[in-house]
């Protein structure tokens, strides 16, 4: 039972349903999301599994810039990040790159789009945030004996 309680945690779709749930509308939240998922589907022929899984892979980081003030200083640290903190940091680039889409069309539409686009590899928004958190990471790497 402890088993399957993790990994209910740790699953990525409920993670991005609670991520859209706005004012307790957590029926609302699952059309939008479960509209967005058969867009996909229908597109690329995978499963809701194979493609959560998909963007898992792309969207992965292991480490994160975080700000932290030291001797009247702010320096840019890296830390290692948790499983849940990288769930957390792919549905939230996610979400951001469908937001800034500016197009005239429905957010299921714009959650569709992004993840079809970092599922192709077409260079969508998600993987560019990505790119520059890794970016940050790699030019502030000196400061790491700052964490301890």
């Amino acid at each position: 039972m402890l088993y399957s309680s993790k990994i209910q945690k740790l699953n990525l779709y409920t993670k991005f349903l609670g991520f859209l749930i706005k004012k307790g509308n957590k029926i609302k939240a699952k059309k939008l999301l479960d509209r967005a998922f058969s867009i996909v589907s229908q597109k690329t022929g995978h499963s809701l599994a194979s493609i959560l899984f998909k963007l898992f892979l792309k969207l992965n980081v292991f480490v994160e810039a975080k700000i932290i003030r030291i001797k009247r200083r702010s320096l840019v640290i890296p830390f290692s990040l948790s499983l849940q903190r990288r769930s957390y940091l792919i549905i939230k680039w996610l979400m951001k790159a469908a937001i800034e889409n500016k197009k005239k069309i429905s957010i299921t539409e714009k959650i569709s789009a992004e993840i079809l686009l970092v599922i192709n590899n077409l260079g969508s928004k998600a993987v560019k945030f990505k790119v520059l958190n890794n970016r940050q990471v790699l030019s502030n790497r000196s400061n790491t004996h700052y964490r301890w």
